[in-house]
């Protein structure tokens, strides 16, 4: 497998930790925000800030119950707007840890509880619960509190997260930070490690692929504000990956590489996640020991049917060149997440003839309360379908029983009723 090109910025090393910085450049008025959880490990953390002046900042961190602490330098500098990421290392798995924020030797006041928790061993008996969600706006809503309430491990943010319409460095810069200030967020995220990657409006513009001009600068301000363990590989793209216990998920970058090349299944045909990415997902998946694989992006993994072309039916070759893999490696336990179309979804593909079972389809959309209730056609392989708002997927993943099982159902905000699916890991196991 091609390892994830890792950031080369500045960092300090204290006590076997790393302390990351960004760099980019912003004229933009300083906000404190955060701090915000990103990747969690079995082993390291991350841990992203941005203050409201330039300096150095201190990570005091203690595992919980214990009194010894270790202390992480970082240097928060205008040239990467300010953003701070620590990285800890040598932690333990499963174990809770409490960390505090200083500034020349003070602790600077929380807002609440800080505090993180491990990964659990790749292979140990756990049961573990992530949220998903797609296209949200910047402003105080109740459902990421309720993710909190739900007593989930994490957040995965699917694109759209925020709308943003442009690559000018500084506005990028701007929607961020107002997005990550969201009251209900940022409490999640204190304690609650966030992944996500990008759609067509974070990325830069409705319906735009990887000819946007400017999308170095989105790609900037994305791998400032977003505290993930890799963004793509050689400075392109943001797809990344992570494991937890159990569960294995694969983010996709459906943007960056889009049309900028042939694709690595038909030269005669654009590629959607090019070369770089196909192999690296090819590769991740045929490794990949976690008895459930979710291969997530903001795109929905059919046709739209509307006036755009940002989805994978326009890309259908490399989507059965995909199921042909998978049949061909016998890869069990893959689940296909989307979002982007303002309606909730549940597809069940008759893919059992290349694949060996059939291949679920969970779309979750929209976060914020605009609808698009046209979006949600008719399809042969629709199991259930709605236009609602304020939607989340909660995905539990359960090793502790006699065989893994895997549950996802929709959560909306208010209560409305929705839909769940349970699965074993047989039932996605060819045959």
């Amino acid at each position: 497998m091609n390892n994830l090109t890792r950031r080369s910025f500045g960092a300090t090393v204290v006590s076997g930790i790393t302390a990351s910085t960004v760099n980019a450049e912003t004229d933009s008025e300083p906000v404190a925000v955060g701090p915000i959880v990103g990747h969690i490990s079995v082993s390291t953390a991350n841990i992203w800030y941005r203050p409201s002046r330039a300096g150095t900042y201190d990570l005091r961190i203690r595992e919980s119950g214990q009194k010894e602490t270790r202390l992480i330098h970082a240097k928060s500098d205008p040239k990467n707007d300010l953003c701070v990421i620590w990285r800890v290392t040598d932690l333990k798995a499963a174990t809770t840890y409490h960390y505090e924020i200083l500034e020349s030797g003070n602790v600077l006041p929380g807002k609440g509880p800080q505090s993180l928790t491990t990964a659990p061993a790749d292979q140990a008996k756990a049961e573990i619960s992530l949220a998903f969600g797609s296209c949200a706006e910047s402003r105080p809503l109740a459902l990421w509190s309720q993710m909190e309430e739900h007593d989930v491990d994490g957040l995965v943010l699917l694109g759209d997260t925020p709308y943003i319409d442009s690559t000018d460095l500084a506005t990028q810069r701007a929607k961020h930070r107002e997005f990550l200030s969201i009251p209900e967020l940022s409490q999640f995220g204190r304690c609650h490690p966030v992944w996500g990657t990008w759609d067509d409006h974070d990325f830069g513009r409705n319906d735009s692929d990887g000819n946007l001009t400017g999308k170095e600068n989105s790609r900037k301000a994305f791998t400032e504000y977003r505290a993930l363990d890799s963004y793509g590989e050689e400075k392109e793209g943001v797809y990344t990956k992570f494991r937890r216990a159990g569960l294995e998920v694969f983010l996709l970058d459906t943007r960056w590489f889009a049309r900028t090349e042939p694709s690595p299944v038909d030269p005669d045909k654009p590629s959607l996640l090019g070369k770089r990415q196909w192999q690296w997902l090819l590769d991740g998946l045929r490794q990949s020991t976690a008895p459930f694989k979710v291969i997530a992006c903001g795109m929905i993994w059919d046709n739209k049917r509307n006036t755009e072309s940002d989805d994978w039916s326009t890309y259908s070759h490399e989507r059965e060149a995909l199921f042909q893999f998978i049949g061909k490696e016998e890869i069990s336990g893959v689940v296909l997440i989307g979002g982007d179309i303002h309606c909730s979804r549940w597809l069940q593909y008759k893919t059992e003839e290349s694949v060996g079972y059939a291949i679920r389809q969970f779309i979750v959309s929209p976060i914020h309360a605009r609808v698009i209730p046209t979006l949600n056609i008719p399809h042969p392989d629709l199991i259930k379908g709605a236009a609602i708002p304020n939607v989340w997927l909660r995905l539990d993943v359960d090793t502790t029983g006699s065989e893994p099982s895997l549950h996802a159902h929709w959560v909306q905000m208010n209560g409305r009723q929705m839909w769940d699916v349970k699965l074993t890991e047989s039932e996605l196991t060819k045959g």
